[in-house]
């Protein structure tokens, strides 16, 4: 473990006992770009985060690998203000998972989606899957990946150690799970 992984891990424990809104930055390129949310899990090398949109609501979970992180912060004006946000909404995460000791991150969000039958987008380098997990074991997961309009699911099967980032349960996984589970009939 690299001596930044190290140290983002410690600084991730530290704001997850004290139950500081966190924010992730992602992409050195862009540096407003991030993810805002609570630290509900943190392993060796992966962070999972009760996510927080940017209008100051819970957004499910999302995992990341942490040598993706350029940067972290707590308690930052912006983090304040959707804590706020959130309080006065008096919203509280919706998901729950069991990360089992040991478990790769990816593997945990997989298998919650696999029993539940539910969409999860999984991130690998510029590519972008979003479905159904068809097959799952401890080192590869398939998924049925939709289309735009979430149908036609393809396999593709992708190996653990190669994800970026996984979300479950965000608005955007809701949504294509609302496309397919209410798809339209062939217009043919």
């Amino acid at each position: 473990m690299t001596e930044s992984l190290g140290f983002y891990r410690y600084q991730l424990e530290t704001y997850q006992k004290a139950g500081v809104l966190t924010s992730l930055f992602i992409d050195p390129e862009n540096p407003d770009d991030f993810i805002a949310g609570y630290v509900a899990h943190i392993n060796r090398t992966q962070a999972l985060l009760y996510a927080v949109s940017p209008v100051g609501r819970y957004d499910g979970l999302l995992a990341c690998r942490l040598n993706q992180v350029s940067s972290i912060m707590g308690e930052d004006d912006y983090s304040m203000r959707l804590r706020r946000l959130l309080l006065l909404r008096r919203d509280t995460p919706k998901e729950e998972i069991a990360v089992q000791p040991d478990e790769d991150i990816f593997h945990a969000l997989c298998r919650k989606a696999a029993s539940e039958d539910r969409v999860i987008t999984l991130w690998v380098g510029e590519s972008e899957y979003v479905g159904r997990v068809r097959a799952l074991d401890d080192m590869r997961v398939t998924i049925g990946a939709l289309d735009f309009f979430g149908a036609d699911p393809t396999d593709v099967p992708l190996a653990l150690r190669e994800i970026d980032m996984a979300s479950l349960g965000a608005e955007d996984d809701e949504m294509y799970q609302l496309l397919s589970d209410n798809r339209l009939p062939d217009a043919t």
